[in-house]
């Protein structure tokens, strides 16, 4: 089912899990999407896109965080449906 791969890409993955879970550190994404190339890749894209949106706290170590923008919940609300259907 086409559908079904198509759920199962690393962006969308990424989306339904920020769906999910709500704002995320860099470090819980990397246990979704092992691969730190496909990971960065997939998170540049997304927030190019402007569904999710890099907040960064400067403490010692420096974090990242990650969430969803209102175009993007719009977006992974619309696939958590899809999902859910299946």
């Amino acid at each position: 089912m086409k559908i079904f791969k198509l759920l199962e890409t690393p962006s969308v993955r990424i989306l339904l899990f920020l769906h999910e879970k709500g704002e995320v550190r860099y470090a819980d994404l990397t246990k979704l999407i092992t691969s730190r190339g496909t990971l960065s890749l997939n998170i540049k894209e997304l927030e190019e896109e402007g569904l999710i949106q890099r907040r960064v706290v400067t403490t010692k170590p420096i974090q990242a965080h990650y969430s969803l923008t209102d175009k993007g919940m719009g977006i992974a609300a619309l696939l958590d449906k899809i999902k859910k259907a299946l």
